[in-house]
């Protein structure tokens, strides 16, 4: 008598609830993975920031200063041939303070500037670059 298998009606309800918990879960999936960011316009994102980056530090430390006057770019352009991409940057004077040193906007000229380079991508991610720039003495 101990060994029993499960009723015919312990077995159709286990159908029944499986078949009302199965669709959920593959609903929520499939809208997970369509809410995901697609991973080549992440790599895009991605190149255009490190292109801009490459093009900004090109230029020696007084060049930079010449070109793109240390400035906060706080609105977002399009970048042509990237349609939906758009992009910004940030070129300030930075000071060191203090120990350890500590990073702070500066709005007078320094020797160091600091460049962060933003990129948005058509889904609305932002890949963000940032780097230091130090203007050394002549020997």
């Amino acid at each position: 008598m101990g060994d029993r298998g499960f009723t015919l009606i312990e077995l159709i309800i286990f159908i029944v609830v499986a078949g009302l918990f199965v669709p959920l879960a593959y609903m929520a999936f499939t809208s997970a993975i369509k809410d995901s960011t697609n991973p080549e316009s992440v790599i895009t994102a991605r190149f255009l920031a490190e292109k801009k980056m490459e093009e900004i530090t090109n230029y020696d430390f007084d060049g930079i200063v010449t070109k793109y006057p240390p400035l906060t770019r706080t609105s977002y352009e399009n970048i042509s041939d990237y349609t939906g991409y758009q992009w910004k940057w940030t070129i300030g004077y930075i000071t060191y303070s203090g120990n350890p040193p500590v990073i702070s906007d500066s709005g007078s000229a320094t020797n160091y500037l600091k460049i962060i380079v933003y990129v948005r991508n058509p889904q609305g991610y932002e890949y963000v670059v940032h780097t230091i720039v130090t203007k050394r003495p002549d020997s």
